[in-house]
């Protein structure tokens, strides 16, 4: 399905409640598609292997997911000047988030362990630094 089925189904959640089973697989399909993309093409076009590639999607998935609760948590505590968008503007919108499904801080756990899992994912990759780095930043972001 893609970033295009991700889009379908937000557009779908207009007209009903979504579960939480829509809320993941909408969140999957669109930002966990955009940084997997942008990750998988990096290991392809590095002559990667298989299991690098794997490897890859896991570690994006994973920061997909940690970055989207994060952005869902921050649209109910951050501070709009530092967040860039008006904050509540998801629930105005009438949309259900994470934070609907698991609260603020079952969203912060979730968050935490997401980022565990990213960075179990690159691990045993020589180099990995930024990589942890960056699934670490997405634990108290606050843009």
């Amino acid at each position: 399905l893609g970033m295009v089925g991700g889009q379908v189904l937000d557009l779908a959640a207009e007209e009903e409640t979504p579960d939480a089973e829509h809320i993941y697989t909408l969140q999957d399909l669109k930002t966990g598609a955009l940084i997997r993309a942008a990750c998988c093409c990096g290991v392809v076009a590095g002559h990667g292997s298989a299991a690098q590639y794997e490897a890859a999607a896991r570690y994006a998935t994973a920061l997909g997911l940690a970055f989207q609760i994060r952005d869902d948590i921050l649209d109910v505590t951050g501070a709009q000047e530092v967040f860039g968008k008006p904050i509540g503007s998801d629930k105005s919108e009438g949309k259900v988030t994470f934070v609907d499904l698991l609260g603020v801080d079952g969203c912060q756990r979730e968050v935490e362990a997401q980022t565990k899992r990213a960075k179990a994912a690159v691990a045993g990759w020589a180099d990995s630094d930024f990589l942890r780095e960056l699934a670490d930043r997405m634990v108290l972001r606050v843009k």
